[in-house]
């Protein structure tokens, strides 16, 4: 059992980030300012009834229905200057959406924002009411300190610690892994099997290298990393997988090497190790655009492909339709992030990107770089937000759709390649980064990208690894996140889980 250290009011201190979570919004340290209890209410209870068959005037409840969700509530106490304009006034006067973070900890400085042993964090939250205490006194018995308080209202809250990481799979990871993704919803077990919605993980590796090679594998786990299996994407064969997602009831991943996708149900992937049947399917791809990512919307999957190819599918046994088709680039797509199946950005060689704002018809966006440069990694955060990481460890973000793009620095950039970004929510992000030195990190952001943490944040290690290719996270859990790739000194695969 972990120990167990009670929270204290004076170990907290409170940041907000005026106009939400966002890499070129600063969080600020609020230095005269408490948080009060948070609350929030998560819906009534109410029976439903029928009449009793073996008693009169009874009545037997047979199920229940929960109310709404109510948003979570804090008020704020802070002391009133008397020559500085008010901090929280401001902020109700804007009437917009802060982020409002509560930090917890004992032998840091409270006053710089990483350094926390817990957040809360309440996101998209508003000013409801703001007040102060009496302002005068009328005799020398009414002298005092003057507060003001406003009270907050948030869409939601959670909370996040510092994340520790374990590697997994063990024996067998024989290859190199090249892409990761989370195909699960938290369910109570009424319809689905119980899940906190991070249970379901699948992973796709590399063939065996050499004369006797074998298919590529996809490595999965139904328990959120306890528990690993692997078994072949039989019809693959011996061409390498460049992706992998879920769409609807199937897993599946393209190759760029076999101009396909291949697809099982996700169902044949249980926690006893059933093999799964594998199909190929070839319909719709063109000749020389060969895919090499893949993204899922809401109901639609985006694969980016070669000589400026770009796929759509709301059904993979069926096929792809190609929606661009090398007209607007004719560099390698490398990596697609799809907001939902209308917004989706596409990003490769040469710093090319496109933007689909319908989900069927492409336009070029003028790009931060040139011939050279390729973009590894994009992360479509909204329709105005997007981050895109590069071959040379740069990473650049927009906040106006592609117009303008901005250089973020974080620790080790300008070196080494950025391999993959991912959100867990609007607020924690994380990114795969390898050190020019060939080593893998992961660093992680609870700001929307304002600056950024090597992982992990408090004490422990990194297993190591050459290189983590890709990410995946889940929604139901900001703290939970997976690497795969390239073990340590090795051509053996790999696999860290990081958790609270």
């Amino acid at each position: 059992m972990a120990t167990f250290n009670p929270a204290q009011t004076g170990n907290s201190r409170v940041f907000i980030i005026d106009g939400r979570a966002r890499p070129d919004h600063k969080p600020e340290y609020m230095s005269s300012v408490k948080a009060g209890g948070i609350s929030q209410g998560f819906g009534d209870i109410e029976k439903i009834e029928v009449p009793d068959p073996d008693k009169y005037d009874a009545f037997m409840e047979i199920g229940t229905i929960r109310g709404a969700k109510d948003r979570a509530t804090v008020t704020l106490t802070g002391r009133y200057a008397r020559d500085l304009k008010s901090e929280l006034l401001k902020i109700a006067n804007q009437e917009c959406s802060v982020d409002v973070q509560v930090n917890s900890g004992a032998c840091t400085n409270p006053s710089l924002y990483n350094t926390f042993e817990k957040k809360i964090v309440l996101e998209d939250a508003r000013v409801t009411n703001w007040g102060t205490e009496d302002l005068g006194a009328l005799d020398s018995g009414e002298r005092a300190k003057v507060d003001e308080t406003v009270d907050v209202s948030a869409k939601d809250v959670y909370e996040l610690v510092q994340v520790s990481f374990a590697e997994k799979g063990g024996d067998i990871v024989v290859n190199e892994l090249i892409d990761v993704t989370t195909c699960d919803t938290a369910s109570c077990g009424d319809c689905e099997v119980e899940s906190d919605g991070c249970s379901k993980i699948f992973a796709v590796s590399l063939t065996a290298p050499g004369s006797a090679s074998t298919p590529a594998d996809i490595v999965y786990t139904v328990d959120g990393g306890t528990t690993w299996f692997a078994h072949d994407v039989d019809s693959l064969a011996t061409n390498d997988p460049s992706g992998i997602a879920c769409l609807g009831d199937y897993v599946f991943v393209v190759s760029n090497a076999g101009l396909n996708a291949h697809y099982a149900l996700k169902s044949e992937f249980d926690a006893i190790g059933t093999d799964p049947t594998f199909a190929a399917i070839a319909t719709g791809f063109v000749a020389t655009g060969d895919p090499n990512a893949v993204d899922v919307g809401n109901a639609k999957a985006f694969i980016a492909a070669d000589a400026g190819y770009i796929y759509s599918t709301d059904d993979i046994t069926t096929g792809v339709t190609a929606i661009a088709d090398g007209t607007i680039h004719s560099s390698h797509y490398l990596d697609i992030s799809a907001l939902s199946d209308e917004f989706v950005v596409a990003v490769g060689g040469d710093g090319i990107i496109a933007k689909s704002e319908n989900g069927t018809t492409f336009s070029a966006v003028s790009s931060p770089v040139g011939v050279g440069v390729s973009f590894n990694a994009v992360l479509v955060m909204t329709k105005s937000v997007w981050f895109i990481g590069t071959d040379a460890g740069a990473l650049y973000y927009t906040t106006d759709g592609g117009t303008t793009f901005t250089l973020k620095a974080f620790p080790g950039s300008g070196t080494g390649v950025i391999q993959d970004i991912v959100a867990a929510n609007p607020t924690v992000l994380y990114m795969a980064h390898d050190t020019a030195a060939t080593r893998g990190r992961i660093l992680r952001s609870t700001n929307g990208g304002y600056d950024w943490v090597v992982t992990p944040e408090g004490s422990g290690v990194l297993p190591l690894s050459d290189q983590v290719n890709a990410l995946a996270v889940c929604s139901g859990n900001a703290d939970f996140v997976v690497g795969v790739g390239l073990g340590d000194d090795a051509s053996d695969g790999y696999i860290v889980v990081g958790s609270d």
